[in-house]
C-alpha cells in the first residue's frame, strides 16, 4: 500500500512528495506523508483488509500555497480504489498555523485507508 500510495501521489501532484520526511530540495508547496497507525480487520474466515491512518503534511512558504497543496492531495485521494487500495477516506484536517515566525506552513490531513497486503 505505502509504495502505491506514495507512486499515486507523486504521478499526480504538481510538487514533490516524500515518505517520513520533508525531502530533499527545496521547492514548495511539498508534502510528507507517514503512517500514523493501522489495525486489521479480523474474521472468522481469517484476516480480512488493513485500516491504516495515514497522515499527509502539506507545506506552503504562505497560507495559500499550503491550501492549495491540500486541494491537489484531496482531489487525488479522497475516494480513490485502486491497485491494494479498496477505499481512501478523508477523516480529518488540521491547520499548523500557530504564528507568522514559522519558515514553513502546514496543512495536515489525516485518511482512512483500506487496502489488502
Amino acid at each position: 500500500m505505502e509504495q502505491h500510495l506514495f507512486e499515486l501521489l507523486s504521478g499526480a501532484v504538481s510538487f514533490t512528495v516524500a515518505w517520513g520526511s520533508l525531502g530533499s530540495g527545496v521547492g514548495l508547496p511539498r508534502a510528507s506523508i507517514y503512517r500514523t497507525s493501522g489495525v486489521r480487520d479480523m474474521h472468522l474466515q481469517g484476516k480480512g483488509l488493513m485500516e491504516t491512518r495515514v497522515q499527509i503534511d502539506c507545506y506552503g512558504a504562505d497560507v495559500q500555497q499550503a491550501h492549495a497543496a491540500e486541494t491537489e492531495i484531496r482531489a487525488v485521494l479522497e475516494g480513490y480504489r485502486g491497485g491494494p487500495i479498496q477505499g481512501a477516506f478523508l477523516e480529518a484536517t488540521r491547520d499548523g498555523f500557530e504564528d507568522d515566525a514559522q519558515l514553513l506552513q502546514r496543512v495536515s490531513l489525516t485518511f482512512a485507508v483500506w487496502h489488502r497486503d
